[in-house]
């Protein structure tokens, strides 16, 4: 590891990645409450070169052999659950709370591989229900508003399982480094966290029209499980740094699984979803996710 990769501070890391990803990117591919809630709503080397559907088929999965060598290791680490069929589905219980709540509101969170999204937010008397079917994004009563939007984002692509997934289908990838500091270099005795940084063009769906986003996924490099993703957008014309820090990973059922998900805007922290409980379980058509 260089002097130069010992020092290197993450904000300059953010904008360098940005500004240089355009160019050296190829086009991607196109292609009670809590009980009333949850029934509303289941050694590494190194190297380079690498498709999203909405029905259950073989290409839905993540295949090994199609990953490169050193994420394997990242498959391996999180489970078998996009690698084959029967358990796609995993049903959340916890809470959210989203800048403007006065508090954590109870939730229920049903992802299903791949892509696939239905929330469900008990704000008293009221209930909010926003689903995604990987293509498009709808809710009961209105559809879902920029800010819901951004949510999908963060659930849906901001995690390992996407970033795996994309892999296989052809998504312009490169690797950034291996064993980053979270510091400017200059730490005593530093003893971590290291991270391994990937940058990533991508297609987000969330929105009515799609657009390409390059985002730095990092990776703990000991853990080898995702960590932070960053990355850029637009809102009123004005630059936001988006941070999607993910923690406190647990093992269920055989597969690793983070407790917390937190989406920073410019270093505000703007939600923050906890998971009590969770249960993995096949795919089900049942309808859960809207019109596929």
């Amino acid at each position: 590891m260089s002097k130069k990769q010992r020092k290197i501070l993450w904000p300059v890391l953010v904008v360098i990645a940005i500004g240089v990803g355009g160019l050296v990117f190829a086009t991607t591919r196109k292609d009670s409450e809590s009980k009333a809630i949850t029934k509303a709503v289941s050694s590494r080397p190194n190297s380079p070169h690498l498709q999203t559907g909405t029905a259950a088929n073989d290409n839905d999965y993540v295949r090994s052999a199609r990953l490169w060598p050193q994420l394997r290791w990242h498959l391996k680490t999180l489970g078998d659950r996009i690698e084959k069929p029967g358990k796609e589905r995993i049903t959340i219980t916890g809470t959210i709370r989203r800048v403007g709540d006065s508090q954590a509101l109870p939730m229920a969170l049903m992802l299903e591989h791949p892509g696939r999204l239905r929330l469900v937010i008990q704000d008293g008397v009221q209930q909010r229900v926003i689903t995604f079917n990987g293509r498009e994004a709808n809710g009961v009563g209105a559809p879902p508003n920029a800010r819901e939007r951004e949510l999908i984002e963060t659930l849906v692509y901001d995690t390992a399982e996407h970033f795996l997934a994309i892999q296989t289908q052809g998504a312009a990838t490169r690797m950034l480094g291996q064993r980053f500091r979270a510091d400017d270099g200059t730490t005593a005795n530093y003893a971590g966290p290291y991270y391994d940084l990937y940058e990533v063009s991508d297609q987000i769906k969330a929105a009515p029209d799609a657009r390409i986003q390059s985002k730095i996924f990092c990776f703990d490099s000991d853990s080898l499980l995702l960590q932070k993703v960053r990355y850029q957008i637009l809102r009123n014309g004005a630059p936001v740094e988006v941070e999607t820090r993910i923690s406190n990973w647990q093992s269920a059922q055989g597969q690793q699984i983070p407790r917390r998900i937190t989406r920073f805007e410019n270093n505000e922290a703007v939600l923050t979803l906890t998971i009590t409980s969770l249960a993995i379980t096949p795919r089900i058509d049942d309808g859960s996710f809207g019109q596929l």
